[in-house]
C-alpha cells in the first residue's frame, strides 16, 4: 500500500435503517444521508464504490456482484407501504472491479465466487438513493459477508479491501451499530402507526462503549477490540444475530492506522443509527 495518505480516500461505516428511509424526507436519518453524499460526490470524488451490506450473507464463501450494465435491485423486505417496492435506483456495476476484488480476496486466502444475478439489497440502494440520487457512471459494487464468520475473519476481510483505497474506491460497511428489531417492534403502536421513540436501556450503553473503540483506538488495537465485543455482556441485547454489527468490523480492517470520527448519531427503541468516518486527515 502506498504510504502517501494524501491521495487515500477515507472508509466508512453506516447505519442504514429500514426501507422506508427512502421516503421519510423529513427525518435527521434522511437529511444527514443528503449532506453525507454531497461530500461524497463533491469533496472525495470516488471512481467506484464498494458495499458490504448486513443484507447478503453467502454460506461458506464471500460472493462479489458482477454487472457491468445496469445492476438491478432487490426488494428483500415484507409488509412495507407498496410505494417502497415501486423505488428504483439506476446505477451501474464493474465487471473489472468485481474481477480486481475477486483476486484481492483470493490472494488473501478466502473462498470468493462472482454472482452475476443477485441485484443490490435494501442495505445498499435505499441509503444510497438518498445519498447519491443518481450516481451515473460511478460503478457501485457490492461484497457480501460470510454467513457465522468470526469477528476476525470480518476483520481480515476488510484489511484484504483496504489497498482499493488507494485507488480511489470508496469502502462502505453497511449495517447498525445497533439493531434489535424484535424489542423495537414490540414498541410499535398498531392505533398510531407509530414506534415509541424511547430507547431501550441497553441501547446507548453499548453505542457508547463501541464508540469507545471505534474513535480512541486505532490500527490492530482497535481491531483487537472489536473482535473483544464478543464477550460484551449487552451484545446480545443489541445484536441478536451478527449481520448488522460484522460491517463495522470490516470498515475497521479497512481503516488500518485511520482514526475514527463519529459522523451521524440517532436512537430509538433498540436500534441506533450511528456512523463512522474512518480518515488519516480532513
Amino acid at each position: 500500500m502506498s504510504s502517501d495518505t494524501s491521495s487515500r480516500l477515507p472508509c466508512y461505516f453506516i447505519s442504514h435503517g429500514g426501507p422506508t428511509l427512502v421516503i421519510d424526507y423529513k427525518n435527521d436519518e434522511y437529511k444527514f444521508y443528503q449532506q453525507w453524499g454531497n461530500k461524497v460526490l463533491k469533496e472525495i470524488k470516488p471512481k467506484a464504490i464498494v458495499v458490504i451490506s448486513a443484507h447478503w450473507e453467502a454460506i461458506g464463501e464471500i460472493r462479489v456482484g458482477k454487472f457491468e450494465g445496469e445492476t438491478p435491485i432487490i426488494y428483500d423486505f415484507g409488509g412495507f407501504a407498496e410505494e417502497l417496492y415501486r423505488q428504483k435506483y439506476q446505477s451501474k456495476g464493474s465487471q473489472e472491479l468485481a474481477d480486481k476484488i475477486i483476486d484481492i480476496l483470493k490472494k488473501a486466502e478466502f473462498k470468493v465466487t462472482a454472482d452475476t444475478t443477485r441485484g443490490l439489497d435494501h442495505g445498499v440502494w435505499v441509503p444510497l438513493k438518498v445519498a447519491i440520487p443518481n450516481p451515473k457512471d460511478l460503478p457501485i459494487v457490492q461484497v457480501s459477508l460470510t454467513r457465522q464468520a468470526s469477528y476476525e475473519y470480518n476483520v481480515k476481510v476488510g484489511r484484504a479491501l483496504a489497498p482499493l483505497r488507494d485507488e480511489g474506491i470508496l469502502i462502505i460497511g453497511s449495517g447498525m451499530m445497533v439493531h434489535n428489531l424484535r424489542d423495537t417492534f414490540s414498541r410499535f403502536n398498531r392505533e398510531t402507526n407509530t414506534f415509541s421513540r424511547d430507547v431501550l436501556p441497553y441501547t446507548v450503553p453499548f453505542e457508547r462503549d463501541l464508540d469507545k473503540i471505534v474513535i480512541d483506538s486505532k490500527g490492530e488495537e482497535r481491531e483487537k477490540q472489536l473482535i473483544k465485543l464478543i464477550d460484551h455482556p449487552l451484545l446480545r441485547q443489541a445484536h441478536p444475530t451478527d449481520e448488522h454489527f460484522v460491517p463495522i468490523h470490516v470498515a475497521a480492517g479497512a481503516a488500518g492506522q485511520d482514526p475514527g470520527k463519529k459522523i451521524f448519531e440517532s436512537c430509538f427503541g433498540g436500534m441506533s443509527w450511528g456512523s463512522v468516518e474512518f480518515c488519516a486527515s480532513e
